[in-house]
């Protein structure tokens, strides 16, 4: 019986170390998942940043330019 003990041991063990190995397996690619994500949620916010920062200054610009056209399209009271 003892050699059944060890078989039964040995079975266990490579049990355990292939539970171990798989545990491992997914931690570490559920950390490169998260890396991914970090990454890729940088990437979309920087790119969100500078998005707005762009349509800030179209904005800014097309406002000078309507204040400009605005400006000339308005009749001066000349006095003569």
């Amino acid at each position: 019986m003892s050699s059944n003990n060890r078989k039964s041991l040995s079975t266990e063990e490579q049990s355990t170390d292939a539970q171990g190995q798989f545990t491992a397996a997914v931690d570490e690619l559920l950390d490169q998942l998260q890396h991914k994500f970090d990454t890729v949620s940088r990437e979309m916010f920087g790119k969100f940043d500078d998005m707005a920062r762009r349509l800030d200054e179209l904005e800014a610009s097309l406002s000078v330019a309507q204040d400009a056209g605005t400006e000339s399209t308005t009749p001066s009271v000349s006095t003569k």
